[in-house]
């Protein structure tokens, strides 16, 4: 295991329906600024945008629950740059990516990627999944190892649960009945390290497809032991000592269970939006991760 020394955070820039279109709001798409191709993929009804970006070895990267591509942004554009050719999809019901909403299983999210990546030609590729895009990731490991080279997590959870307090600030963050400043203070406290202090654009009060998220509720039920190993590859787990909502106990037992696989790195500070909080040092431990790879 691999510990970093305490860090003072700054926060920079962040972060069902059987209807085949998403009716989402203005407020529930977040679109990608960068300079991001665009290409389609299907998965039988379900009709998929995937943004893909650069050159090099692929890296697949997964959002979490009802979210786009753009929050995965600031840490991609730093991948990209690093010289890896990045993959985003944009999940069902979200933006442009339209499909079928009920009865979705997490193994219907793994072969969107699936579908993903052989429309983009990235194969084999390495899965990096933020949050619950890392149950999506693992699964898409455990489905189709021919594509999967590797697996990163990031804020991994599924067997130890969040705290009580942290699943009620969880829920006030996306309540969009409540009033913004308490719904600021809520994600705040669910998805930050103590020292953060996101500005409203970090904490994502916008930017969240409901739609999305209740499909990927309802797929969570799935099995922990069909997706928990995540394939029989490398992986890396990158967990913050001040995630609350994925504590980091979850990636110490993926370490306990497979010692010889898993590279467990720990940062003091960073909560659950890691990603956001500084993707400059995410990127850092990506891309030592897959250049160890290339060996």
């Amino acid at each position: 295991m691999t510990r970093f020394p305490p860090l003072v955070l700054t926060a920079v820039a962040l972060l069902g329906m059987a209807t085949l279109q998403p009716a989402l709001g203005d407020r529930e798409v977040r679109q990608l600024v960068g300079n991001w191709k665009p290409i389609h993929a299907a998965n039988g009804q379900a009709k998929l945008r995937v943004f893909t970006a650069g050159d090099g070895p692929a890296l697949v990267m997964l959002p979490t629950i009802g979210q786009g591509p753009a929050s995965l942004e600031p840490l991609a554009g730093r991948l990209v740059a690093a010289g890896f050719r990045v993959i985003l999809p944009e999940p069902r019901g979200y933006g442009e990516s339209v499909g079928p909403l009920e009865a979705v299983t997490l193994e219907d999210l793994a072969t969107d990627v699936a579908r993903s990546i052989e429309a983009v030609g990235g194969a084999p590729a390495v899965v990096a999944g933020h949050a619950f895009g890392n149950r999506i990731g693992r699964m898409l490991a455990q489905q189709r190892p021919d594509l999967i080279r590797g697996v990163v997590l990031m804020a991994a959870g599924g067997k130890f649960p969040p705290t009580a307090e942290a699943t009620k600030d969880g829920q006030t963050a996306v309540n969009k009945n409540v009033p913004d400043d308490q719904r600021a203070a809520a994600a705040k406290a669910a998805f930050f390290g103590p020292q953060s202090n996101p500005t409203t654009e970090d904490l994502i009060l916008d930017g969240v497809s409901a739609d999305t998220t209740k499909m990927m509720r309802a797929a969570a039920r799935a099995p922990l032991e069909s997706w928990w190993s995540g394939g029989r590859g490398p992986m890396l787990v990158i967990q913050g000592l001040a995630d609350v909502g994925a504590p980091p106990e979850n990636g110490r037992s993926l370490k306990a269970d497979y010692p010889e696989r898993v590279t467990l790195v720990e940062f003091a500070g960073l909560g659950h939006f890691m990603v956001r909080e500084r993707p400059d040092l995410i990127a850092d431990t990506i891309t030592a991760f897959m250049q160890k790879l290339a060996r």
